[in-house]
C-alpha cells in the first residue's frame, strides 16, 4: 500500500512538472508570435488555461547573473494559483503575465510592478527595472502586450532613467522619437544647430535645464529648487541662449530645445547599440 501511495504521488510530480514546462513553452512561442490561431486554442486548452482572462505582460530586466534569484523571489510573490505565470526569452529578463480581475487597472498593474521591483532592489540586491504594455482580453494579444512592455523597457533606459518602473501608456514623446530614422534625427540637429554637432551640455546645466522645464519655466521657484540666487539662474539661462540660440525662457524654444535633448539621447544609444 505504501508503494502505491509513493508511485501515485511520483506520478502526479511528473505530469506537473511535465505541465509546467508545457505551459512555459506555449507562453515562450506564444509572446514570440510563433504559434498560430488554432494552436493557441488548442494547446490552451489542453493546458487548461483559459482564453478570456484580462491580463497584461509586465518585464522585468536585470543582469544575467541575477536572473535566476530574481524569477525564484517574482515565482513567490505572483503564483500560478492566482492565474499569474512566469517565463523568459533570454537571460536579462523575467517576463510576467499578470491575470487582472475586471475591476483591475493600469494602476493596479504599477502598484504590482513597483512591489516586485522594490522587494528585488531591497532583499535581493539585484538591480532591476520594470515596464507593462496594456491589458488585453485575449491569449492571441498577448505579444503585442509584450512588445509594447519590449518598447516601454527601452524607451525608458533612453529617455527616463530615473523611473523604476515604466508604462507603454506613458511613453509620451519619447515613443515617437524612438520610431524616427536616425537620419531623420540627424536632419532635425541640423535644422536646429546648424552645420555643427549639437554641444555636449555639462551636469550642472543639464540639471538647470531639467529643474526649469520641470517648474514649468519659473525663474524663481527653479533658483529656490537649485539653491542659487535668481541672477545666478538667469546668467546660466543667458550663457545657453549664446550657446544655442535658444532662450528657454519662452515656450516655443524650451520645447525645441526639450526635444533636441531627446533626440540627442536617443542618437547616443542607438549609435551604443
Amino acid at each position: 500500500m505504501v508503494a502505491k501511495i509513493a508511485v501515485s504521488e511520483l506520478e502526479n510530480l511528473i505530469v506537473a512538472y511535465k505541465e509546467k514546462f508545457d505551459r512555459n513553452n506555449f507562453f515562450q512561442n506564444l509572446l514570440l508570435d510563433n504559434l498560430l490561431l488554432v494552436d493557441i486554442h488548442n494547446r490552451s486548452k489542453k493546458l487548461h488555461i483559459t482564453n478570456n482572462v484580462r491580463r497584461a505582460i509586465l518585464l522585468f530586466e536585470m543582469d544575467a547573473e541575477s536572473e535566476p534569484i530574481a524569477a525564484e523571489m517574482l515565482s513567490g510573490l505572483f503564483t500560478v494559483q492566482n492565474g499569474d505565470y512566469l517565463t523568459g526569452v533570454d537571460e536579462n529578463s523575467v517576463i510576467l503575465i499578470k491575470s487582472l480581475d475586471e475591476q483591475d487597472g493600469y494602476e493596479a498593474i504599477e502598484e504590482a510592478a513597483k512591489t516586485a521591483v522594490d522587494m528585488l532592489n531591497m532583499e535581493a540586491m539585484v538591480k532591476v527595472r520594470g515596464s507593462f504594455g496594456t491589458i488585453v482580453s485575449e491569449l492571441k494579444d498577448l505579444s503585442r502586450s509584450y512588445k509594447e512592455a519590449r518598447m516601454a523597457m527601452d524607451v525608458g533606459r533612453i529617455f527616463y532613467a530615473s523611473k523604476r518602473v515604466i508604462s507603454y501608456n506613458e511613453l509620451g514623446i519619447g515613443r515617437l522619437i524612438y520610431q524616427l530614422p536616425p537620419s531623420l534625427c540627424k536632419m532635425f540637429i541640423k535644422e536646429i544647430f546648424g552645420e555643427g554637432e549639437m554641444e555636449e551640455f555639462d551636469q550642472e546645466i543639464l540639471t538647470t535645464i531639467s529643474t526649469f522645464f520641470d517648474n514649468n519655466l519659473n525663474v524663481s521657484e527653479t533658483a529656490r529648487q537649485l539653491f542659487v540666487h535668481r541672477n545666478t539662474l538667469v546668467y546660466r539661462i543667458e550663457k545657453l541662449l549664446k550657446t544655442t540660440g535658444l532662450d528657454i525662457r519662452t515656450f516655443d524654444d524650451a520645447m525645441t530645445l526639450k526635444i533636441a535633448l531627446m533626440v540627442q539621447a536617443y542618437m547616443k544609444a542607438m549609435e551604443n547599440r
